[in-house]
């Protein structure tokens, strides 16, 4: 018998097993960084096989003390990912003291249970003088 967790998992993923919106791929171009949720399975595994692959299950602390803070020191380092909104938010607000700002967002998935919804994002450089 089916758990709800695992119908959980499944409506999470689904948006993506049914096909990755050709929209979305085509605005990955130049991205140096791809975070992905793991809280959602293996929604976004693959999508970026290119780039730097980061993983975060919610909390992206880590993500921004090992990697992120001091790439985005640099000029035009583009992040993009697919993630909860819960960590997009942290992102968006750390982002913001490092001059860069979401350019793109798309939700995927709706909140569902005790998950955020599932939202697919870019964060890059804003400022000329931090554009490549």
């Amino acid at each position: 018998m089916i758990e709800r967790r695992d119908l959980l998992k499944l409506g999470a993923a689904a948006p993506l097993a049914l096909g990755f919106p050709a929209a979305l791929l085509a605005r990955t171009a130049g991205v140096a960084m791809w975070v992905r949720d793991t809280r959602f399975g293996m929604t976004g595994a693959g999508l970026m096989p290119a780039a730097n692959e980061h993983l975060v299950d919610g909390d992206v602390t880590g993500l921004w003390t090992g990697s992120l803070d001091a790439a985005w020191r640099k000029r035009g380092f583009v992040v993009a990912g697919v993630t909860g909104s819960d960590a997009l938010f942290v992102l968006e607000h750390l982002a913001w003291s490092r001059g860069r700002r979401v350019t793109q967002r798309q939700e995927i998935a709706p909140t569902q249970g005790n998950l955020p919804a599932l939202v697919q994002w870019t964060i890059e450089p804003t400022h000329p003088s931090m554009k490549v």
